[in-house]
């Protein structure tokens, strides 16, 4: 490795930056020189780091993630997912959906940033609902064999309120969306 390490805190500076940036003005309005001189860094220093916005706005919506989502693992179903749900909802309405809503612009323009959206956003958060739904198969509180459908039934209507009306999100929509799936989880 050349040259000095990469600082983590002005790492860290960009990506939220960019977030304050997307929330602020919309991913349509973000670009590099904004990011550079919100954070302080050159464009140089930025660039290093990231070969486009695209790939800024994925770094900086999956460092959020891993820092606001749960992962909670309190031996029922219910107190495990509608945490969960309410969370992802709150993270939601608190960047007004500007973070989904310019991955999903973004993806919308070719394959290759939909499949990098998927593999680093949208799979590693998907994941943490397989797990409680795991959890509660082994439990025996759910017989549905399928994680993938029952964490498609979250994010569904999820990322339909994000695109076409985020006001939708509330924690009473998580609770009503909490039990739809465990009813659709459960044995007959």
């Amino acid at each position: 490795m050349y040259g000095r390490p990469r600082d983590p805190a002005l790492d860290a500076a960009i990506r939220k930056a960019a977030l304050e940036i997307v929330t602020e003005h919309g991913y349509g309005r973000m670009t590099m020189e904004g990011v550079a001189a919100r954070s302080g860094v050159s464009k140089q220093a930025l660039y290093r780091r990231y070969a486009s916005k695209g790939e800024l706005l994925l770094a900086a919506v999956d460092s959020f993630a891993r820092e606001a989502l749960p992962a909670p693992d309190t031996g029922n179903l219910r107190d495990d997912l509608l945490p969960l749900v309410q969370t992802v909802f709150a993270v939601h309405r608190s960047s007004d959906s500007a973070f989904s809503q310019a991955v999903a612009a973004e993806s919308a323009q070719g394959p290759d940033f939909a499949r990098r959206a998927v593999e680093s956003v949208i799979n590693p958060r998907r994941e943490i609902f397989g797990e409680v739904f795991r959890r509660a198969r082994e439990r025996g509180e759910i017989t549905c064999p399928d994680d993938d459908v029952l964490v498609d039934l979250i994010y569904g209507p999820m990322w339909y309120a994000l695109l076409f009306g985020i006001e939708r999100l509330t924690d009473d929509y998580a609770e009503s969306l909490t039990d739809a799936v465990i009813a659709a989880a459960r044995p007959a």
